[in-house]
């Protein structure tokens, strides 16, 4: 099952909102990003269910008020220990939950829905589709981390190695047989806007209700390694939830029940490497560019001389061979000593 993609909306609250907490960044540049097309957040406290804030501008500046400097993207994996206090309200398993950062304490910030008093059945209710609304409503609960926890999440904020990154990506799942026939996409070179532009257009082309149609990552920063990763591991994650949906090879044989299970196993290892992936560009993407390959050029006067010298530097230094002829010399002269030493009883 492929992730959910709140964690678009999450992600872009991080990018953008660092921006705002860092420097100062005008809500006016993204508080109508497309990501948040048909999407509205609240925020409130988990013991108290009391709200906080009713939109995400509020609750950003409300945060940078009481000193928070930083906010970050986590795994939800990390609170598994964790006890929620309030049973009233369902905190929904989704993949990543947002921490602020102040001074000397750490906030978690999860999604998850209140609980009816009189509704008792497991699933959900059904809302009559005609009276259901367009909006997608969610809601964000405070919870404080503790110590312990607090040091799981300064793990997450150390500096990354992009080389490595993409190698250990590269090896683990385009060089999967699985991800064979994978094709990839056009738009490498392009921010990675994570909503296709035609959900949020009119049929004129025009954008619906001013919205502005940005990537997640400010584009600031040209983060294009950070781009790229997740345009391809989107793109193939489409291409392993179709594979999965019709198992057929392109010779048009039905894929054995044991290769479905294994492309069921990597297709979670694709979830899970994805979802830790989105960890580090969220809170490293100012790092992620592609380390500049220095070639030498043999048209560079500057370079030339350098090579000239270091050709010179070896002929002078070049080690003495001896010929040979020599060699045979040295063996006759030394068999003559010999010779001489026996016959006269040395």
């Amino acid at each position: 099952m492929a992730l959910d993609q709140i964690w678009k909306q999450q992600f872009t609250l991080v990018t953008y909102g660092n921006e705002y907490l860092s420097h100062d960044l005008s809500f006016n540049r993204w508080l109508q990003h497309s990501i948040f097309y048909q999407h509205y957040f609240q925020f409130r406290d988990l013991h108290s269910q009391h709200l906080l804030a009713q939109h995400f501008q509020v609750w950003l500046e409300a945060l940078k008020k009481q000193g928070v400097y930083r906010i970050s993207l986590h795994l939800s994996s990390l609170l598994s220990d964790e006890q929620n206090p309030n049973a009233n309200v369902e905190l929904l398993p989704f993949s990543h939950f947002i921490v602020s950062h102040e001074k000397n304490k750490k906030t978690a910030w999860i999604l998850g829905k209140e609980l009816a008093e009189w509704y008792l059945n497991d699933n959900d209710f059904e809302i009559p589709a005609s009276q259901q609304a367009t909006l997608h409503q969610q809601t964000f609960w405070r919870f404080d981390l503790s110590d312990k926890l607090s040091k799981k999440i300064e793990a997450d904020l150390k500096e990354s190695d992009w080389n490595e990154i993409q190698t250990f990506i590269e090896n683990e799942l385009f060089r999967s047989k699985y991800a064979q026939n994978f094709i990839e996409p056009q738009n490498l070179d392009l921010p990675y806007y994570g909503i296709d532009a035609k959900l949020v257009q009119k049929p004129d082309g025009s954008l619906l209700q001013d919205m502005q149609y940005l990537a997640l990552i400010p584009t600031d920063y040209s983060a294009d390694v950070a781009h790229e990763l997740l345009h391809r591991t989107e793109a193939l994650s489409d291409f392993i939830e179709q594979l999965r949906q019709h198992p057929y090879r392109e010779s048009g044989e039905m894929l054995t029940p044991e290769d479905q299970i294994n492309l069921r196993n990597f297709s979670q290892k694709l979830d899970d490497l994805n979802a830790k992936l989105i960890v580090k560009i969220a809170n490293h993407y100012k790092s992620a560019q592609r380390t500049p390959v220095e070639i030498v050029s043999p048209l560079d006067p500057q370079v030339q001389t350098v090579l000239q010298n270091k050709k010179s530097s070896e002929t002078h230094h070049q080690p003495h061979k001896v010929g040979s002829s020599g060699v045979m010399k040295l063996i006759i002269l030394t068999i003559i000593i010999c010779a001489c030493a026996y016959y006269f009883g040395l």
